[in-house]
């Protein structure tokens, strides 16, 4: 996996962008934020071993939300390859990511109400 870094206020993407890639939070902090009647909504914070841009991976949509560094922080990135490969060869690695969007609409329900 490829190692990236982010400054503080970097923007790793933006919400409607392609989806080709997860992150997952080595160190650091980031902030998940989505425009709503012209105003920026914080959804959430995510830090150390959170994931991110993993919709993308399965759905192959456009990015949900913005996510921006809070603090120096490091990411591994996962590609739709190495996605696919572990798929094909250990799909129990997979459990842990459908916890995490499984803990996401849930929350998203919550949001609504």
């Amino acid at each position: 996996m490829q190692i990236k870094h982010f400054e503080p206020g970097e923007v790793v993407f933006e919400t409607d962008s392609p989806s080709d890639c997860a992150y997952l939070v080595e160190e650091g902090k980031f902030e998940v934020s989505k425009a709503l009647n012209g105003k920026k909504m914080v959804i959430g914070i995510l830090s150390e071993k959170d994931i991110f841009g993993e919709m993308g991976l399965i759905d192959g949509q456009p990015r949900s939300a913005t996510i921006t560094a809070l603090e120096k922080s490091t990411v591994s990135v996962i590609t739709q390859e190495c996605f696919n490969s572990i798929e094909r060869t250990n799909p129990e690695a997979l459990v842990p990511l459908l916890r995490v969007l499984s803990a996401r609409i849930r929350s998203s329900y919550k949001l609504e109400i």
